[in-house]
């Protein structure tokens, strides 16, 4: 009986301390067709907006993807200030609570990946990456990508929008209503198109 409690108490321990991944689907739109090599990822944003981990990647087929995207270390983290991401339609005019959360954002990026290991190379030799615009087509709208540790509350503009501890999808859509503010734990109607692949 003591045994079974003690597993009972540790599988509440787990899903109370579970870290939400998020799934995320399109298209993708090339003039050109895609090299074999190019994949698909999710990018964490440092301070200064540049890639610094990549969390999940795959290699796209057929001009669609479907990503699921997992936990962040703990090391890649900073507290989540009042309007420290730009947000579509709420820009950076929003509350976040309570004070002692950190966050991290995260960005769709695509690369070819050259050396075939399966992950983003940086410097010195780093592989080439795609520059391409993302949106949401169904209705159209634009999403950013935000990881938080724990649960938290973004409030502004007559919002108040609930973050899950782990990856959350911030949404807005504009229907014929006027624009609709969203946080989801899955898109499936992302538009990626591909302007240009940069060299190294």
């Amino acid at each position: 009986m003591k045994r079974a409690l003690t597993i009972l108490f540790a599988l509440m321990l787990g899903f109370t301390f579970a870290q939400r991944s998020i799934s995320l689907a399109g298209v993708i739109d090339s003039e050109e067709g895609l090299p074999d090599d190019t994949r698909l990822s999710v990018q964490v944003l440092n301070a200064d907006g540049a890639w610094s981990y990549e969390v999940d990647s795959v290699a796209p087929i057929g001009g669609s993807f479907e990503l699921e995207v997992g936990e962040v270390p703990a090391e890649h983290l900073r507290p989540f200030r009042s309007g420290a991401v730009l947000l579509p339609g709420l820009q950076n005019e929003y509350r976040v609570t309570p004070e002692d959360a950190n966050y991290v954002q995260g960005t769709l990026a695509m690369y070819l990946d050259e050396d075939q290991d399966g992950t983003w190379t940086r410097e010195p030799e780093r592989d080439p990456f795609f520059l391409a615009l993302s949106q949401l087509e169904q209705p159209i709208g634009f999403f950013t990508l935000i990881y938080v540790d724990q649960a938290a509350t973004m409030e502004g503009r007559g919002e108040e929008l609930a973050l899950a501890q782990g990856w959350n999808v911030f949404t807005v859509r504009f229907p014929e209503s006027g624009p609709a503010y969203e946080i989801r734990e899955a898109v499936d109607d992302i538009a990626l198109e591909v302007l240009d692949l940069l060299p190294r």
